[in-house]
């Protein structure tokens, strides 16, 4: 007996639910930035990329996902059915998302053009379509330029991916075969996907295509649009936004902090992105800033790891000129360590092994230094490789100020880069062994740390009980966000420095 199975059609309000408001990552294809009802076909959608549907009634969807198991694409009828359905009740400008096995796109594609609809261009995801960390259509522009300028790749694979991303039939070839291909359908005539991202500024720019990445934090964190007018080989613009409300309110504090920040930060010889406007779609304010150009360091750290050391004394260099324009000296008051040390070291104590003693050591360095004048400068408090680009000539850039402070303890910023970078160079395999290989005695990196920290320490004269306060400052602050962000067993890498420094109390390099 043949079997033939109705596909499923998934609707529900938010409300119904019981989810607060959220933006999937496929309702940015959509023209207007987000879907009032959406209904998803298969069993096989990512986590990731499903929206919280709005539904208003059941006829008609502004975003439908076509996402078939391989059972459900055998079942006799089950692809026809499917088709039909998403045909019937797609919106005039609505957007179909196809997520098939590869083996079955090309009678998806069949069907739906069967069915009126124009199929778009493919779009990868990666890594992987479970976390879905960038989503690259498969056109020359945006995925050389994803290739080139955003992917961690070694510089044979970059080198390949340049060359066969020209050429048309690899990039069908690869929306074919690849498993994390998605493909886009609509109806013809629709408005052109992304329409919303190239009206932020009031029509100035011509459709385009867009590269999204979104960021490691999850849900929480900023999702990333380059912005590709028409045929454009570089992006006019990066639009930044939050997907979850509760979080949308980061990028109205990133604009401003780059207001405030930006003016030294580029004195001292790093281009800054500077903010173009501060739009709204589907009550997420969405940041439209400059695109700061070069190449990632964590790029260039995998693919040659030797030039790590070349490339922190450009860093240090900018950080040096950055703290002296910023430097401020006044007493080291309750408020500020309580945020910087003893509030993260209080919410990770319990985890610690023997987090208690941890914390009243902490207390009582804290209170040794508590009123003594001390250098306080700007900080960025991310600078991951990620975040700092290797421009032309030698310039450094630097992105992602959101989370960046007028007044922070000093050498921060030096720290976590400079395990960042170590990570980088050894494709973030292990964070913790890093951290040894620049602060351990008899590390990798370790002697060239200790001539870093010299020169950061005399460009603001930091005494040797503020040092050793900035070191535990630096990594309880990471561990810390990694507790929030949902490691809340402690495992992180993060916390596994901090239990580190609970154990060994680094102190030879703190000498002047």
């Amino acid at each position: 007996m043949v079997q033939h199975a109705t596909p499923t059609l998934n609707s529900a309000t938010a409300d119904e639910r019981g989810e607060t408001t959220r933006t999937s990552l496929l309702e940015l294809l959509h023209p207007d930035g987000n879907s009032n009802q959406s209904l998803v076909i298969g069993s096989n959608s990512p986590a990731v990329l499903l929206p919280v549907p709005r539904a208003q009634d059941d006829k008609y969807a502004d975003l439908v996902i076509l996402a078939p198991t391989v059972t459900e694409c055998r079942t006799s009828g089950w692809l026809e059915e499917a088709a039909q359905s998403l045909a019937q009740k797609l919106e005039t400008d609505g957007v179909a998302y196809v997520l098939a096995p590869p083996r079955w796109r090309s009678r998806v594609k069949s069907l739906l053009r069967r069915h009126g609809l124009a199929i778009g261009p493919p779009i990868l995801h990666l890594p992987n379509r479970a976390s879905s960390r960038y989503l690259v259509p498969l056109t020359a522009v945006p995925a050389q330029y994803a290739f080139s300028k955003l992917l961690p790749l070694p510089p044979w694979g970059r080198r390949l991916a340049m060359i066969g991303l020209r050429l048309p039939a690899v990039q069908k070839l690869l929306g074919d075969l690849l498993p994390s291909a998605g493909f886009v359908a609509h109806r013809p005539g629709a408005r052109p996907l992304f329409d919303w991202l190239f009206q932020l500024d009031h029509g100035g720019q011509q459709p385009g295509s867009a590269v999204i990445s979104s960021s490691w934090r999850g849900q929480d964190g900023a999702v990333v649009l380059h912005r590709f007018p028409g045929r454009d080989a570089q992006p006019s613009a990066i639009a930044k936004m939050n997907l979850t409300a509760t979080m949308a309110g980061d990028r109205v504090a990133e604009a401003a902090t780059l207001a405030r920040l930006g003016p030294s930060a580029r004195s001292a010889g790093a281009e800054v992105p500077e903010p173009l406007l501060l739009g709204q779609i589907n009550d997420h304010p969405v940041l439209l800033q400059t695109v700061v150009c070069g190449r990632p360091m964590a790029s260039l750290l995998a693919a040659r790891p030797k030039r790590l050391l070349e490339h922190m004394d450009l860093l240090v260099a900018w950080l040096e000129r950055w703290n002296r324009s910023t430097v401020s000296i006044r007493p080291l008051d309750l408020g500020l360590l309580d945020r910087e040390l003893l509030a993260p070291a209080t919410l990770l104590a319990p985890l610690l092994e023997r987090g208690r003693e941890y914390r009243d050591w902490l207390t009582e360095r804290c209170a040794a230094v508590a009123g003594m004048p001390v250098p306080l400068v700007a900080t960025h408090n991310d600078l991951t490789m990620r975040n700092v680009f290797l421009m032309e000539q030698g310039r450094l850039g630097v992105i992602d100020w959101d989370g960046a402070r007028e007044e922070g303890f000093p050498l921060v910023d030096f720290l976590y880069a400079m395990t960042d970078a170590a990570a980088a160079a050894r494709g973030y395999v292990d964070r913790p062994k890093a951290f040894e290989a620049c602060f351990v005695p008899g590390g990798v990196y370790a002697k060239a740390v200790t001539r870093f920290l010299g020169r950061l320490r005399c460009a603001v004269e930091i005494p040797d009980e503020v040092a050793e306060l900035c070191f535990h400052a630096c990594w309880l602050h990471h561990a810390a966000n990694e507790h929030r962000l949902g490691r809340a067993c402690g495992l992180g890498p993060f916390f596994a420095i901090v239990q580190q420094l609970h154990r060994r109390r680094f102190k030879t390099w703190m000498r002047s």
